[in-house]
């Protein structure tokens, strides 16, 4: 469906964009069911939650191109079935090793779908507030979405059961599948302009692949992110355990810690868009937030309880509002990456920080091990300030907001 207003179409985005972090997620509250009826230890389901992680973090590149082959639609769309169909494989699963193989399809179409999102995001706001829509989608929609299945989904399992709670999720994927076929926004005004040829396909080819992973650029930006990221997602999963071993939380209270660092995403979202497109520019704020977190995560072994509600808040809020002017960094390189490019360049990006995403627990774990809990949480506050410095190589993009150039200029 064409259409010519960016905000209908960025809603559209949004509400798309649910179904992903719905699958993504729904799988913990199901956890209790899958220990029972498949008999899986903890290690067992640690693994289930690492096979999503790996087929998201390997389907990037290929989704990007799949993106530019046969445009975003195309890739928007199979992103999605390819998640549904991993869920109601999940759901459906009395095995180990088929749920390891859906968990992993569910991971691939979730990587699929974000590349051309993001891209289809640039397709409508790459003159206008990119950042800003950016925010609302890969912060806000990302975190409603992950709230519903972690806490909605609760409810549900316990009321039909993990199998027909999960085939619910995957109900969802498959209506918002069917409503894309009819309401996919395609920009009216831009028939047969470079935007309009950008969503489309048939754009993979040798000059493109230079075009993306012969930028620098984009490869100082995953750089710039890896150790945030990967700090971001160990005090995600990390942090609660950490308060009931060193604070003697309670249970209630240590889960409240995870759910402070998930949503106060929504919150640095809103306002990390908004910031780097209307007050500092994309890479004053990526700085600023990614200090913040640094000192956050230095900050937790000096902490008591209520502090650590705060470190939390900083480390979910900031890492999102970092994440934000990051991901907008490929659409406003107007003059070095194609619309077309950009699935493909967010996907190299988001493969570099999934190195972070990996590696960065394990470092967590193995310096708590062999010298302390203070150390492991300083190890991961160097590790995001060290690649933060990467953003002072990366070039100002020319596209970026005119009232964000002073401010960017002391960056250069």
């Amino acid at each position: 469906m064409r259409m010519n207003s960016r905000w209908v179409a960025l809603a559209i985005i949004f509400v798309s964009f649910l179904q992903f972090t719905l699958n993504w997620f729904n799988i913990v509250p199901a956890f209790g069911g899958l220990i029972a009826d498949l008999h899986l230890s903890l290690p067992q389901v640690g693994v289930v939650i690492g096979m999503f992680i790996a087929g998201y973090g390997l389907a990037h590149i290929p989704g990007g191109m799949l993106a530019e082959a046969f445009g975003m639609r195309f890739a928007m769309l199979f992103g999605i079935a390819v998640e549904t169909i991993g869920t109601v494989l999940s759901a459906v699963a009395h095995r180990y090793d088929v749920l390891l193989v859906a968990r992993f399809i569910c991971g691939v179409g979730g990587s699929v779908y974000i590349g051309s999102a993001i891209g289809l995001t640039a397709a409508w706001f790459r003159d206008h507030e990119l950042a800003t829509a950016n925010g609302l989608v890969t912060g806000v929609a990302f975190t409603v979405g992950a709230s519903l299945g972690l806490y909605l989904w609760t409810d549900i399992v316990a009321a039909l059961g993990w199998r027909a709670a999960l085939l619910f999720g995957a109900a969802a994927g498959a209506i918002t599948f069917a409503a894309l076929l009819w309401v996919f926004p395609v920009p009216f005004e831009t028939r047969g302009s470079d935007s309009a040829r950008g969503v489309a396909g048939n754009h993979l080819n040798l000059a493109a692949l230079r075009r993306t992973f012969g930028n620098r650029n984009l490869w100082f930006l995953g750089l710039s992110f890896l150790g945030a990221y990967g700090s971001y997602f160990t005090a995600a999963q990390l942090l609660p355990a950490y308060g009931v071993a060193h604070l003697q939380l309670g249970p209630a209270a240590a889960n409240s810690l995870g759910v402070m660092l998930l949503t106060s995403g929504a919150v640095g979202g809103t306002v990390g868009g908004w910031l780097a497109d209307k007050v500092f520019g994309v890479i004053p704020t990526m700085v600023g937030a990614l200090i913040i977190e640094s000192v956050a995560l230095l900050l937790i072994p000096y902490l008591g309880a209520a502090g650590l509600q705060i470190a939390a808040a900083a480390i979910g809020g900031m890492g999102i509002l970092a994440f934000v002017p990051w991901i907008a960094m490929p659409g406003l390189y107007r003059d070095e990456i194609e619309l077309s490019d950009i699935p493909t360049a967010c996907g190299l990006m988001l493969t570099i920080v999934a190195l972070g995403g990996v590696t960065l627990p394990a470092l967590y774990g193995w310096v708590a091990t062999h010298y302390g809990y203070t150390n492991a949480w300083t190890a991961l506050a160097a590790a995001s300030f060290v690649s933060m410095l990467f953003c002072f190589l990366v070039r100002r993009p020319d596209a970026a907001h005119s009232a964000s150039t002073n401010a960017e200029a002391a960056f250069k």
